[in-house]
């Protein structure tokens, strides 16, 4: 192989390690300004086991009272379930890949996290701002409900009546306790070139920033947007005008510039640091842009930027034209089909660098140019109050909703038609009508919201315009919803009803649109409590739990094994024999008694079976289960591939 003056170096263990400890440790990793490896012990021991963490919590910031106990709760065992909600709680459910979570965000986060790991390529969160008229309805519950748990985290005594009473304080320390475990858990959905936006005002803009440089990593923050929320100022505390709002802007890993400005750059790269090394096929006819006097490059390794290209061949130049078909080694990030239309397209060159890009199609340009209109608009308070009352009518039942035309500029920045996005503070559902308008270019983008049911009582309003507001929320709520106990929540569900319903009438050659949501409410499993007891602290009101609040019904039972499953929410369940035996992709769930026979019958045709999960609570016979290893290798599935769980 021919070695050129500008072949990568190969990584060095350390380098390896690096960037092995900074993926699953950021916050604890680091290169000084001399370009030397650190780690910060304390803040890797926190990852390890909080209570051995000598962390300062004497102030606010990156160092803030209960932040090991915040750490905590993020990762603490979940006592929940979800239930599904497939009534009229849902829309479309058997067709729809949309989701809808009734509950805490936290224990959601704790629950995705099984299934989503890694799987969400954008989050937009609208959190609580901490101000004077915030008032933090989640109730965490933080561990630090016992003081044995503080105690057992290293916390002195006067600390803990101190924490205890700290969360839904209006403090810096109290508002970081409760994102904190929120943002840790965000960062584990997201994929490696995901992205999280988060909508903040100034009261809590510089300690947000410290969190997420310590969460996502200080190299990983991609903006801090400023955002005009008002056409007109209000002028407050001393004749300040304020009308700014700014959205924080994080990648997992370090990525490409997003499009939330004007692109004049016509062209992209054909490799992503995030993708894996394969081999594709370059057909003659290619253009080169490197000297008119090099007519050959040699094969070998070629660094361009942070990546690197190997030619497996000597490429012939001519004219400025490669004259043969050559192979080449990549992190290529399209497809082999791909890269032939593009050649076809005579869009594709070979750089200065020896790398690969290409020139966008046609096509493409046509998309980017009304993606670069549309983001020259982000809308404003004004805006969403026009989108709440085409929906709902002159009174509003949600006081300041974001825009869609905000959260759509996001979800179009990220180039993408066929992503998972994600919003845990869902608030009036502003994000899944964004989803729904951003997919009238024929996307297919997805949604995951989660909303509290947050009561909605007249003695939050302050002033008597407020609170006859409120009054008249209630009054919608009860009298139109026919819900007794009107949330937050109950708008959120309302608001993505009509606002789907609302663009398919617009545009009647959009009836194939995804509007639906399957809605999922967290519950409590009781069960869960009770395992951890020993059976001589068994009282009657444990034994009395389990007829409270657990997974009771068939569909309780599979919606929950798919979390377990590591299987997408919105994914396709085929009923094999009701109530005792489904199928979802490759898994195999056996859900009650069945015969051996009746199961070896049934999955015998299901060529893409790949494992079988059994609920052990609801299988009464022994003897299916001694049976089952050596009957199922007549399919082809091995012992190991057989689960058992409940």
């Amino acid at each position: 192989m021919t070695i050129k003056e500008n072949i990568i170096k190969e990584k060095t263990i350390n380098d390896i390690n690096y960037e092995l400890l900074k993926k699953q440790f950021p916050h604890a990793i680091s290169i000084d300004e001399n370009g030397k490896y650190s780690i910060d012990p304390q803040k890797l021991q926190m990852s390890l086991d909080p209570s051995l963490a000598n962390i300062k919590e004497d102030g606010y910031g990156l160092n803030w009272v209960g932040k090991k106990e915040a750490y905590h709760t993020a990762f603490s065992k979940n006592y929940k379930v979800l239930k599904p909600l497939n009534d009229e709680n849902s829309k479309n459910w058997d067709s729809t890949d949309n989701i809808l979570i009734k509950g805490d965000n936290l224990d959601a986060l704790k629950i995705l996290r099984h299934n989503y790991f890694e799987a969400i390529k954008m989050i937009y969160i609208d959190p609580p701002y901490n101000t004077k008229n915030d008032g933090f309805v989640y109730n965490d519950n933080f561990t630090s409900s016992t003081e044995e748990t503080l105690e057992e985290l290293g916390y002195d005594k006067e600390y803990v009546e101190y924490i205890e009473n700290i969360q839904g304080a209006k403090t810096h320390s109290g508002w970081l306790n409760f994102m904190y475990p929120r943002l840790l858990l965000a960062r584990d959905l997201l994929k490696d070139d995901g992205v999280i936006f988060i909508s903040i005002d100034d009261n809590e803009v510089a300690q947000l920033r410290l969190l997420c440089d310590e969460i996502f990593g200080g190299e990983n923050h991609i903006a801090t947007l400023k955002w005009k929320r008002k056409k007109q100022p209000s002028y407050l505390h001393g004749h300040v005008a304020k009308v700014m709002e700014y959205i924080l802007v994080y990648s997992k890993e370090e990525i490409e510039k997003l499009s939330l400005e004007k692109r004049t750059d016509s062209n992209t790269r054909m490799d992503n640091a995030s993708n894996d090394i394969s081999e594709k096929i370059i057909q003659k006819g290619v253009r080169v842009k490197l000297d008119s006097d090099i007519k050959i490059i040699s094969k070998g390794i070629y660094k361009n930027k942070s990546m690197s290209t190997e030619y497996l061949d000597d490429v012939i130049i001519k004219n400025g034209r490669t004259q043969n078909e050559v192979r080449i080694k990549a992190q290529f990030r399209n497809k082999q089909s791909e890269i032939t239309k593009f050649i076809g397209n005579n869009v594709l060159f070979i750089t200065k660098n020896y790398g690969l890009r290409r020139d966008l199609l046609e096509e493409e340009l046509e998309k980017r140019k009304a993606i670069i209109d549309l983001i020259t608009n982000w809308g404003d308070n004004q805006d969403s109050d026009s989108e709440m009352k085409s929906l709902f009518g002159e009174h509003k039942p949600f006081n300041y909703p974001k825009p869609v035309q905000l959260i759509q500029n996001f979800i179009k920045s990220i180039f993408s038609e066929n992503e998972i996005i994600v919003d845990f503070f869902a608030g009036s559902g502003t994000t899944a009508e964004s989803v729904f308008k951003s997919n009238l270019d024929d996307g297919n983008r997805k949604f995951i919201l989660v909303q509290l049911p947050e009561k909605i009582l007249v003695k939050n309003g302050t002033t008597k315009q407020e609170k006859e507001d409120i009054q008249k929320t209630i009054d919608f709520i009860k009298n139109e919803l026919k819900k007794e106990e009107p949330t937050i929540f109950d708008i959120t569900q309302e608001r993505i009803k009509r606002a789907g319903e609302k663009i398919v009438k617009g545009d009647l050659t959009k009836q194939e649109l995804d509007i639906g949501f399957r809605t999922f409410e967290i519950i409590e499993d009781s069960k869960q409590h009770i395992y951890q007891k020993p059976l001589e602290d068994m009282t009657q009101d444990d034994l009395l739990a389990f007829t409270k609040n657990t997974v009771e019904t068939s569909e309780d039972i599979l919606y929950n094994l798919l979390v377990a499953e590591s299987l997408s929410l919105s994914i396709k369940i085929e009923t094999l024999i009701e109530d005792k035996l489904y199928l979802a992709s490759n898994v195999a769930f056996v859900l009650g008694d069945i015969s051996i026979d009746e199961l070896i019958y049934e999955l015998k045709s299901k060529k893409e079976l790949e494992h079988i999960t059994i609920y052990s609570p609801n299988i009464s016979d022994d003897k299916f289960t001694l049976e089952l290893q050596s009957a199922v290798s007549s399919i082809d599935i091995k012992s190991d591939k057989i689960r058992f769980r409940g």
